[in-house]
């Protein structure tokens, strides 16, 4: 036996072993499927979370579209974005909105490179990279050529209740 199949045969030993812990009497077979049970059940959870992050994002990114060319915070920004997050957008509106100026997205895709569930699935943590082309207007005309944005952030979600609902709640730049 070469050095290379001794972990191979090991592993399929222990597997082996493994398997016939439980014996073949029916509380040994139950207990193994309640536990399948448990872990998929945590794994379609796990996964919707995840999703429901994802729609977060998607929601804040709409909202950020929105406010960036309108000035203000639509009533349905609480739906997917609050806290310090929404704080800031309302601020840049107010102060895009004191200047005059106006941002129109012109192209632009986001990223989500990684999402990080909290042990207790009430937080969330995602690095989103954002590229973005964008224009500045005041007064209705367009002023200068196109600002191309390539950003990395990080997202902290909260979420909603019990419900597989997140929030947006803080964003930080990653420099």
């Amino acid at each position: 036996m070469t050095a290379a199949t001794r972990p191979l045969l090991l592993l399929a030993t222990v597997g082996a072993l493994a398997a016939g812990c439980g014996g073949t009497s029916g509380k040994g077979a139950a207990t193994s499927t309640s536990t399948d049970a448990t872990a998929t059940s945590t794994q379609t959870s796990e996964a919707s979370l995840k999703a429901a992050v994802r729609t977060a994002i998607r929601s804040n990114v709409q909202l950020s579209t929105y406010v960036l060319w309108h000035n203000r915070v639509p009533a349905w920004a609480t739906r997917s974005t609050r806290g310090p997050a929404l704080t800031a957008l309302r601020s840049a509106a107010a102060t895009r909105r004191k200047q005059g100026i106006q941002i129109k997205n012109l192209s632009g895709s986001y990223t989500i490179v990684s999402i990080a569930l909290a042990p207790s699935y009430t937080t969330a943590t995602a690095v989103i990279r954002s590229h973005q082309r964008v224009a500045p207007y005041k007064a209705g005309h367009r002023l200068g050529k196109a600002i191309v944005g390539d950003d990395h952030a990080r997202l902290e979600l909260r979420r909603v209740g019990g419900a597989p609902r997140f929030i947006v709640w803080s964003v930080l730049p990653i420099r």
